[in-house]
């Protein structure tokens, strides 16, 4: 997702220099020697992160500034080099997610924060897996809140915006997951995502607010299913975060800063930081959706 405040500073991860180790740093002998194929109990486990503001890890602080490298895939990384690590296994984390990132930028680049990969995300994803083909390597993406989330703003939703956005996703993640699969070795799992709907917080604002979000939820599902079905075509399993999120539930009502409120208006304020004006997941948020990721994987992976 694309932060709405001002243009703010990526400290993106290299390609290969960001990593997080249930039990240190990875040494490059132990890197270099899992490039054989073989199997066992060191073998290096790997896991990439691609997509926007999500997957970068971006959200806002109560003073203004802001935070990059605290989202799902750090949760997940913890997650999985901490399971790794049990089993006396080199884990290795490397994040592209780029705040701003459509699929369209991903795809053919332009991202408009500053990263550190030449090219296009995509580029650099493919570059990585092809270079991790024998390599055991999870990848997870999340994209195409950038390519919708203007269609809502202002207050009301712009309707053939919001459909051009979504055929923007329907062809863009194609290219991308297409990409991806083409490059991914046997060993690698990719597992897309859902998104949830930060427009529900409009419903506290009033009868126009409500009117929103209920349109939004609309969006929502039409987008969701758009992503669902490209993810199946190529063979992904989708997080499911917006049913993590409770989107559709405009029922049961419950108490909400000395109010009653739906559940999926609850669930908005209480894990994103939408009542700033931000609609990035909070620490919580964040959580549950690398939970959603983890529900996606066999139980016993990296177990």
């Amino acid at each position: 997702m694309r932060p709405i405040a001002r243009r703010r500073t990526l400290v993106a991860a290299a390609l290969t220099a960001l990593t997080l180790a249930a039990a240190g740093t990875v040494p490059a002998a132990a890197a270099q020697g899992d490039h054989g194929g073989r199997g066992g109990p060191h073998r290096t486990a790997y896991y990439l992160a691609l997509g926007d503001s999500l997957a970068a890890g971006y959200q806002s602080t109560p003073d203004g500034g802001h935070v990059v490298g605290r989202g799902y895939a750090q949760d997940l990384a913890r997650t999985l080099g901490a399971r790794a690590g049990r089993d006396r296994r080199p884990f290795e984390f490397t994040d592209l997610g780029c705040p701003g990132e459509t699929t369209g930028t991903m795809a053919g680049g332009g991202c408009p924060y500053p990263h550190s990969f030449t090219g296009s995300q995509l580029e650099a994803a493919v570059a990585y897996l092809k270079a991790h083909r024998k390599d055991e390597v999870l990848v997870t993406v999340d994209i195409g809140a950038n390519d919708v989330q203007r269609c809502a703003a202002g207050g009301s939703l712009d309707l053939p915006c919001a459909l051009n956005g979504i055929e923007q996703v329907r062809t863009g993640l194609d290219r991308i997951l297409g990409e991806l699969r083409a490059a991914a070795g046997p060993r690698t799992r990719i597992v897309g995502m859902d998104l949830y709907d930060p427009f529900l917080a409009a419903w506290v604002t009033g009868d126009q607010g409500k009117a929103l979000a209920t349109a939004s939820v609309q969006l929502s599902e039409s987008l969701n299913g758009v992503i669902a079905s490209v993810d199946a075509r190529h063979r992904v399993p989708t997080a499911r975060v917006a049913a993590a999120f409770d989107t559709g539930a405009f029922e049961p009502t419950v108490p909400l800063n000395g109010q009653r409120v739906p559940l999926n208006v609850a669930r908005i304020l209480q894990w994103t930081n939408m009542a700033r004006g931000d609609i990035h997941a909070n620490d919580t948020g964040y959580r549950v959706i690398a939970d959603a990721f983890l529900a996606e994987l066999p139980k016993q992976y990296l177990n």
